[in-house]
């Protein structure tokens, strides 16, 4: 079985009802990398849907590679924007103290922000938080930063693709087996086609 790397998609989200369903995926179109998500506000929170979109789509091959919450005030959205970015869920009127980014085994990283913070202020405080969180993840991403300004463009969508596996699982070390098995397996098929 040959693994496969997974598509990323924007995600938009909405308010409004789905019969019976907190949360509805629509509109999936792979070829434009986008789908929609509409949530009944009464049944659940922007955070949760997105979450519980996630693990539906991840379980489809697909990953979210940014949130935009259409409708709401510029605060959240620029939160759960930028979060998104990084391929974590945000927690609002998490905990006590300070946003902080929290990893997970078994489900993606969060960024808990306590209640009552101010979002902008929240949404300023992620990149730190998130490297505090996941050093070993930052450091891999500015190495691949670098590599994609010494490569002259060749090969940039590759690295970002690489990059955006190594957020989604915090596991750069994973992300690169599965990629060297994977390009091993696709260069010994190359080999078996005869000419």
């Amino acid at each position: 079985m040959t693994p496969t790397i997974p598509l990323d998609l924007t995600l938009t989200v909405r308010r409004g009802t789905s019969p019976g369903k907190a949360a509805d995926i629509r509109d999936l179109s792979p070829a434009d990398g986008t789908a929609t998500l509409v949530y009944d506000r009464h049944l659940t929170n922007p955070g949760t849907a997105v979450w519980l979109a996630r693990i539906s789509l991840r379980q489809h091959g697909y990953t979210v590679r940014e949130v935009i919450l259409d409708g709401m005030g510029p605060g959240i959205t620029a939160l759960f924007r930028e979060a998104s970015r990084l391929r974590l869920d945000v927690h609002l009127g998490s905990g006590k103290g300070t946003p902080r980014v929290v990893t997970y085994d078994d489900s993606p990283a969060a960024y808990l922000v306590p209640a009552g913070w101010d979002l902008a202020d929240a949404t300023d405080r992620l990149p730190a938080a998130h490297a505090a969180a996941r050093p070993h993840v930052v450091r891999v991403l500015r190495a691949i930063d670098v590599e994609k300004e010494n490569n002259g463009g060749r090969i940039d969508k590759a690295l970002d693709v690489a990059a955006g596996m190594i957020l989604e699982t915090g596991d750069p070390d994973q992300v690169w087996n599965t990629l060297t098995r994977v390009l091993g397996e696709s260069g010994s098929e190359r080999a078996e086609v005869p000419a």
